[in-house]
């Protein structure tokens, strides 16, 4: 099995540590042929980026036999297995294990009222205003904010507002969780494609923000106004698992879902002067770097000028 090649280079800022440290790419060989040869474009469209592929690599990995490549997956990929809740011989299959909860008693939450957490581990990009009319680049990525969330007349409302990419690699923890307390409404499917989530074409844009499968929620949070929270399925996700209940209040850091097999990605949208984002977050993404940001860390404060104004 093949974890990491010279073929695909993505470097990180780990913020907790101040480093820059090259991304573990898993099966990089494979998907550099998928996204940069001639050969690999036409394999991708189509078959790889078909839901079907997705499903069928999901189920092999809910099959007893999958168990084996658990540790040597751990391993390679330097998995933290510190705040595992079992240990991991204990899981019954390779996609047991991705799916695996933590011991959420050793993730510290930024429990300031004031301060909006990032809602899954990632590699994150951070842009304070975006607009629904123009496309821009994120990374090997297309953009467009009406052409994301499918919707006229939410890409209006969130139009010069904010939005925070987190996105999670093969190795990193898949659950998901509310950045703030307040009140969720109904996940909306939106039916699509299953394109690789990282940077990995060189040449190519890939479609990944208006082709891909997502499901998009709106909440309303107690402290930044009505935030979009939408999740990105990737390459290999068997599906967008929602564990949370429609109209019933929830805590800062309840979880919300996660992710079955797969690289993914979740994206949040704030209305316009709902959050000022962290400078740290927004310098890097100017440079095009990824922060690598956990669960329950910053990111983002309410405005000084909105401080003690009621809602």
């Amino acid at each position: 099995m093949e974890f990491m090649s010279n073929k695909l280079s993505v470097t990180y800022y780990v913020r907790s540590s101040g480093k820059f440290v090259t991304e573990k790419v898993y099966a990089s060989d494979f998907l550099c042929w998928m996204y940069n040869t001639r050969p690999g474009h036409l394999v991708t469209n189509l078959f790889m980026k078909r839901k079907f592929i997705s499903r069928l690599y999901g189920w092999f990995h809910r099959q007893g036999w999958s168990r084996r490549k658990i540790k040597p997956f751990a391993e390679a990929m330097q998995v933290n297995t510190d705040d595992l809740c079992c240990s991991l011989e204990d899981f019954a299959t390779f996609n047991d294990f991705f799916v695996r909860e933590i011991d959420l008693s050793k993730r510290p939450i930024h429990t300031d009222l004031q301060t909006c957490i990032a809602p899954a581990d990632g590699k994150v990009l951070a842009y304070q205003s975006i607009t629904d009319d123009t496309p821009f680049r994120i990374k090997r990525s297309m953009f467009n904010l009406q052409g994301f969330v499918r919707d006229r007349v939410i890409a209006e409302e969130f139009s010069g507002g904010s939005m925070v990419v987190s996105r999670l690699s093969f190795a990193d923890y898949h659950h998901f969780h509310f950045p703030d307390s307040g009140l969720p409404g109904e996940s909306v499917s939106i039916q699509g494609a299953y394109h690789a989530g990282g940077p990995y074409a060189r040449t190519t844009l890939v479609p990944f923000y208006t082709e891909n499968h997502r499901m998009r929620t709106s909440f309303d949070s107690d402290h930044f106004g009505r935030i979009l929270i939408i999740e990105v399925g990737a390459l290999t996700v068997g599906s967008i698992q929602q564990r949370y209940q429609p109209g019933v209040r929830v805590p800062k850091a309840a979880r919300k879902g996660y992710f079955e097999l797969g690289g993914s990605t979740v994206v949040l949208l704030f209305t316009k002067g709902a959050i000022e984002l962290d400078k740290d977050l927004c310098v890097n993404t100017e440079s095009e770097i990824e922060t690598y940001v956990r669960f329950g860390d910053s990111i983002g404060k309410v405005p000084a000028e909105k401080l003690g104004t009621p809602r």
